[in-house]
């Protein structure tokens, strides 16, 4: 079962913002990712023709700044950046709070959440299919709550800004990248997932050639 953990965190003066800009996603605010599932938080926002080229120039290059510490994948045409890290970097087997080496693990991940719009942020903990149904959801919920609350803690700190949205999901091992019928398929599921997902400042930016 896929979960939406917590509801998506932005400022209330998204709107306001979006509409100053004169970009065509009224719907860039809270109560709608909220509401959505997976699969279209995933779609949203959609990025006009005008702006494509420049956004997945801007995202081919963004990837490969991280490619040497994480696995980086892009979706959606190269829109989106896939950033994965295997759990077991983070917790402790049958964990749910961060080992002592997690949040430098995931420190490199801030810097681009610094810039307020330019991603909408989707966070998911997966698992592999060890122990029963009730007990992977509620792992991988209980674990992508203490990466929520960790951005959470560094938007208080100011280290990235409050003018993000986050939204985080819990997917137990309804998504699988493999078979878990070894040990290194299993441990390759066992992981969390940050999408950035292009915001309004990206794609107004790539409407008006400043990107």
């Amino acid at each position: 079962m896929i979960s939406l953990l917590a509801g998506a965190f932005a400022c209330a003066s998204a709107q306001s913002t979006a509409d100053s800009l004169a970009l065509p996603y009224p719907e860039y605010q809270e109560d709608v990712f909220m509401d959505m599932d997976f699969e279209p938080n995933l779609a949203t926002p959609d990025v006009p023709a005008s702006a494509k080229k420049s956004i997945i120039r801007s995202q081919r290059s963004f990837a490969q700044k991280f490619k040497d510490d994480f696995t980086v994948e892009l979706m959606r045409d190269g829109e989106v950046v896939i950033v994965s890290v295997c759990t077991d970097d983070l917790f402790l087997p049958n964990d749910t709070l961060f080992n002592t080496d997690a949040i430098k693990r995931l420190s490199p991940l801030l810097s681009p959440m610094k810039e307020p719009y330019m991603y909408k942020i989707i966070i998911a903990v997966h698992t592999d299919d060890t122990g029963s149904e009730t007990y992977r959801e509620q792992l991988s919920a209980e674990r992508i709550r203490t990466v929520y609350d960790w951005l959470m803690d560094e938007i208080d700190r100011a280290t990235i800004s409050e003018d993000i949205v986050i939204v985080p999901y819990s997917m137990g091992s309804t998504m699988p990248l493999t078979s878990n019928d070894t040990r290194k398929h299993r441990k390759e599921n066992r992981r969390l997932e940050f999408y950035f997902i292009p915001g309004p400042e990206m794609i107004s930016k790539a409407i008006n050639s400043t990107l």
